[in-house]
């Protein structure tokens, strides 16, 4: 989270990606950055012990998620 807000406060547009495990850390620390909803993208948790076309689908998914929020001006 603290790289995709660094970049975003440079004039770089970013998406941040994280598993479910993670949502609530993720929050707190874009709160804690004072960008309490900077927009991010969730995943399903596990991702290591996923088949490639597991991973190629949940890459599929966060691409839908993360085209908006790049997108947005």
């Amino acid at each position: 989270m603290h790289d995709g807000i660094s970049f975003e406060q440079l004039g770089k547009r970013a998406v941040v990606v994280c598993t479910e495990p993670f949502e609530v850390t993720v929050k707190n620390i874009a709160r804690m950055l004072g960008l309490p909803t900077y927009p991010f993208i969730m995943v399903q948790h596990p991702i290591g012990s996923r088949t490639l076309e597991e991973i190629k689908a949940l890459a599929e998914a966060a691409y839908d998620q993360a085209l908006p929020i790049l997108l947005e001006t």
